[in-house]
């Protein structure tokens, strides 16, 4: 018979190592399904990439980060440190591994078949928030969303856009000026646009403070500012999760861990190809017409969300700079300065300082990893979501709990394959 291993955190039945949104999510599936749950995170709980991004919960969403044109375009902007996309110069194999799969894995193939995918989670996603919003305030508003653009090049990026989110039977709208002055008032005269009906948003710290407060109510318990520092193995199992509180033990683990999910999945013997991507949003209480409607500014990048209290948050920018947490005083500005281009605003101005960032996980091929690795029976992973977090998280948390029960899954896993690179 194996020794145990000497517990110092009480044991527990599944633990979910990432207390973000999509953590999160998982705990509160498997919660709901009668499974004890402790939830453990290296910070507070939902304070990192879930807290501070745009809140878009977007089934429209249905063209991977690795698409065609995605590598020409990122070679123009790769010495712009102002550009949407922007790879920081620097020595690392695994980046340069990554940046090889990512260019691979950018054809007209691997959007039709990734745009169906996208699309079905996305509107599961958004059938889970709606049905826990009726007993939880998530900060959840059904508002779609509005895509507007002002050059040519804009107008044909969002056409493009507007076939493939049709041929998924996705409701699209395709508006003139006119069209987008009677949606939005807020934006400026001549500028067309795309709405999505069926896009939704919540307020990302409102939706994971309310989340986490109902799972601790419900006996989920929460380790912040917990630390993986290795894990103890028995063949084909995860023995136990040493931490910087002590072990702890588990029937189930689920990786959940964001951009953090490489490093720990490495200490397993697992290569997760996942790069972190920084993204910065600055929220502030604007003068001149604000929008009602979540707007995304399609030449520029830059999403912006109406939240409560007369805030405005604007976020955007992919910044693939390995886990530095500092701000870029330059890309700030530069997601500030687009507004006023778009939205009947006064110019804003405020500190860079006061800026939020944010490492969200991305995979090669855009697709999140979920799924059990065939060399672990009792680990799940569920990470590599890249800014679709938000959008994915309750459709991942249904799926990780049926893969951990051996029920049949909500919708066929096989596309998220952890080892399918």
């Amino acid at each position: 018979m194996a020794k145990r291993t000497e517990s110092v955190v009480p044991r527990t039945e599944v633990a979910v190592v990432g207390g973000g949104a999509v953590g999160l999510w998982c705990a509160y599936f498997l919660q709901q399904r009668g499974h004890e749950v402790t939830v453990l995170d290296r910070g507070e709980i939902g304070a990192a990439c879930s807290w501070g991004n745009a809140g878009y919960v977007s089934p429209s969403h249905v063209v991977p980060l690795a698409a065609p044109g995605v590598v020409t375009q990122g070679l123009r902007w790769l010495l712009d440190s102002e550009s949407p996309f922007y790879v920081r110069p620097r020595f690392d194999l695994d980046l340069a591994r990554w940046l090889w799969r990512f260019a691979r894995s950018g054809t007209a193939e691997h959007v039709r078949r990734s745009a169906p995918l996208f699309a079905d989670l996305g509107l599961r996603s958004v059938a889970h928030y709606a049905t826990l919003q009726e007993s939880l305030d998530l900060g959840f508003r059904p508002t779609g969303l509005l895509m507007v653009h002002r050059t040519e090049h804009g107008r044909d990026s969002n056409a493009e856009l507007t076939e493939h989110a049709r041929a998924v039977g996705l409701e699209v709208d395709v508006l003139d000026p006119d069209g987008v002055q009677a949606l939005e008032p807020a934006v400026t005269d001549g500028i067309g646009g795309i709405y999505f009906p069926q896009d939704a948003m919540v307020d990302p710290a409102q939706m994971t403070t309310a989340l986490h407060r109902h799972l601790d109510a419900e006996g989920v318990r929460f380790l912040p500012h917990t630390e993986v520092t290795g894990f103890a193995r028995q063949e084909k199992r995860i023995a136990a999760i040493r931490t910087s509180r002590g072990t702890l033990e588990a029937d189930e683990v689920v990786l959940a861990a964001g951009a953090w999910s490489e490093k720990i999945g490495h200490e397993l013997g697992l290569r997760l190809p996942v790069q972190p991507a920084k993204g910065y949003s600055v929220t502030v209480v604007p003068g001149g017409l604000a929008p009602q409607l979540p707007v995304l500014l399609t030449e520029a990048k830059v999403a912006v969300t109406p939240l409560s209290k007369g805030r405005l948050r604007f976020a955007g920018t992919l910044e693939l700079a390995g886990l530095d947490g500092s701000v870029n005083e330059r890309r700030v500005r530069a997601i500030l300065r687009a507004a006023p281009a778009y939205l009947r605003l006064d110019a804003v101005d405020i500190d860079p300082a006061e800026a939020w960032a944010g490492f969200r996980p991305c995979t090669p091929d855009g697709l999140p990893l979920i799924g059990r690795p065939a060399s672990l029976d009792n680990l799940t992973v569920a990470t590599g979501h890249a800014m679709l977090g938000i959008t994915l998280a309750p459709a991942t948390g249904d799926l990780v709990a049926s893969l951990i029960e051996g029920t049949p899954p909500p919708f066929d896993p096989s596309p998220f394959r952890v080892d399918r690179f």
